[in-house]
């Protein structure tokens, strides 16, 4: 049997190997009908599929230093942004970076994660607020992916703060009838992202996102119930979206909207502890019955 590449003296970490490409596993000495095109002695180690994160913000410039100590003397998230801290600082650094800047600052980020063993990525734009910006995001992530070769799921996360200067509702109106049908000619995303939260967008600008991104044929996630019940997975869930992320906040309805329409439940502990967070999200073991979890 002919077969591009045997790994030996490995052990195998995963549920199944269906569907993976694997023609033979065996104990060791089982191998000898194969004629592997390359032979890899493991020498004990594990071997496993790549690792996947499905919630990046991983292509942007500059950085939010000056605002941990902030957080170290107990200023909330929330009250931080209000200030125009947080996302927007953010912005504009990227919207200054250039397109090489932008892949320089970004690329130790993207290696690091492939070090760890991380081979699918899923990275959002959302720190351009302008159909140039971010679609240079999206761009970079993309150039990222194929450089490093790692598999880069791009989405647009266009609603992801309201620019500065700008009402939410006309800033809506542009993600949605200008910005999301540019991304997706130019299938530069997958899926379309918002923040629905009581500092971001409301549930029924996010619904406006969600609609414009179905017109559109492209999925949908959300940023979800992180400081407030919003009502945003139950909203998202709605459209068949593929994940509610963060939802420290998600109550029983939720849960079981996200349950019937097989939404995933994305926990966020990086960003939990980063910003202080005290309210726990619901334990999976409490709704693993009803809710898949990530």
């Amino acid at each position: 049997m002919h077969c591009d590449t045997l790994r030996s003296n490995v052990h195998l970490i995963t549920l199944d190997g269906d569907g993976l490409g694997i023609v033979h596993l065996g104990p060791a000495g089982s191998d000898a009908h194969l004629q592997p095109a390359t032979r890899i002695d493991g020498e004990g180690r594990w071997i496993s599929p790549g690792l996947i994160d499905c919630h990046t913000h991983l292509v942007y410039a500059g950085n939010r230093a000056n605002e941990f100590e902030q957080r170290l003397q107990g200023v909330s998230y929330a009250d931080i942004a209000r200030a125009g801290g947080d996302i927007v600082p953010t912005v504009r650094a990227t919207r200054a970076a250039s397109p090489q800047q932008l892949a320089r600052e970004s690329r130790p980020r993207l290696l690091a994660m492939r070090a760890e063993g991380v081979t699918t990525v899923e990275i959002k734009s959302g720190y351009g607020l302008t159909l140039d910006d971010e679609r240079k995001q999206l761009q970079v992530a993309r150039a990222l992916g194929e450089e490093c070769r790692v598999n880069v799921v791009p989405t647009f996360l266009g609603a992801h703060a309201v620019p500065p200067g700008r009402e939410a509702q006309e800033y809506t109106d542009e993600v949605c009838n200008v910005m999301i049908p540019a991304i997706a000619a130019e299938g530069l995303a997958e899926a379309v992202d918002v923040f629905c939260e009581n500092i971001a967008f409301s549930p029924a600008q996010a619904r406006q996102v969600f609609e414009a991104a179905r017109a559109n044929g492209l999925a949908v996630k959300i940023h979800a119930e992180q400081m407030s019940n919003q009502h945003g997975a139950e909203l998202a869930a709605g459209f068949g979206a593929l994940s509610a992320d963060h939802i420290e906040h998600l109550d029983e309805a939720g849960i079981a909207a996200m349950a019937a329409a097989g939404t995933v439940a994305v926990l966020l502990p990086g960003a939990f502890y980063f910003t202080r967070d005290t309210t726990l999200p619901r334990s999976p073991r409490c709704v693993r019955p009803v809710c898949r979890w990530h």
